[in-house]
């Protein structure tokens, strides 16, 4: 029986600060983790993500719970309605009396910068000329620290409790299950909004596309994020590389659990795309991003029927 689904991705960021950490002066800080070596790589956060993701889905016309929370000073109550919510069954929820309780069934890493961050930064200014003063008021000037990149993440979303709310979860004396038709639903839903995925900080200067533009999907028997360090890429002649022996290393390694598995490769991305393409094929179809998110989408539509494993 399918225990989880994982999926791991690379996004491109061109030029942007998607999710900036504090203020240094008039400095917006990016988030950024220290390597071994002493250099530092940019990141952003599975809390972003997450949030982006909320977005998404809202925008695909699902209704959140946020707007139904009561708030009283610092505590958020929020309806717990899970089978109501397609966010607090995903991503569930913190009642704060701690009588309900929630772990998200989706599990996000931070996505990661593969590149060390280079100390670029962007200038920028607020003319009080605009407001009625001459050029000599002068202005407000700021700067951001801004970064390309490209970004590794993984999603591990645990089948057997999407749509399955256990007592302590929702303060009932019985379990919870929603049909299957409604839990392969949303789970679409979730792969629908990582193809749209966009998001985080500086958006109306600094518009930053996450969507994959490589997707590994696999399905397992067991729980296990088998992508998480599995993607290594290397810059050479102006083109992005990606080393193919720690993913199929990764493949090979946890094959007795692999049910299924879909790929998708955007075009003219990586410099070696025809070396993806057959390292990949002998575990599953490798196809154009959207494609492969559509495949998933079907995958999942033959989850929790009587003739599915």
């Amino acid at each position: 029986m399918s225990k989880a689904i994982v999926i791991g991705y690379l996004a491109k960021v061109s030029a942007a600060n998607v999710n900036a950490s504090h203020t240094e002066g008039n400095v917006v800080v990016a988030k950024k983790v220290t390597m071994p070596d002493g250099s530092a790589i940019p990141y952003i956060s599975g809390q972003a993500l997450r949030r982006m993701l909320r977005d998404r889905l809202e925008e695909l016309g699902y209704t959140l719970s946020e707007p139904f929370a009561k708030v009283d000073g610092q505590e958020v109550t929020p309806p717990v309605r899970p089978w109501e919510f397609i966010d607090e069954d995903l991503f569930g929820y913190l009642d704060p009396s701690g009588g309900r309780r929630r772990t998200s069934p989706v599990r996000v890493s931070a996505a990661v910068g593969l590149f060390p961050f280079q100390g670029d930064r962007d200038l920028g200014t607020r003319s009080f000329e605009r407001f009625g003063q001459n050029m000599a008021a002068g202005g407000n000037m700021f700067e951001t620290e801004l970064y390309t990149n490209l970004f590794k993440g993984t999603l591990l979303i645990e089948l057997d409790r999407v749509g399955v709310f256990r007592p302590l979860e929702i303060g009932e004396s019985a379990e919870r299950i929603l049909p299957a038709d409604e839990r392969r639903r949303r789970l679409r839903a979730f792969l629908e909004a990582l193809n749209l995925l966009w998001g985080g900080g500086r958006t109306a200067r600094m518009l930053a596309d996450l969507s994959p533009r490589f997707l590994a999907y696999a399905r397992l028997r067991a729980k296990h994020p088998i992508f998480l360090e599995a993607m290594v890429v290397h810059y050479e002649d102006g083109q992005y590389v990606l080393d193919m022996i720690p993913l199929v290393n990764a493949l090979e390694r946890f094959a007795s659990y692999r049910e299924h598995a879909i790929f998708g490769v955007e075009p003219r991305i990586f410099g070696n795309e025809e070396e993806i393409r057959q390292a990949l094929q002998p575990y599953g179809e490798v196809l154009p991003v959207h494609q492969a998110l559509q495949k998933a989408q079907e995958d999942v539509s033959q989850l929790w029927n009587e003739s599915s494993s």
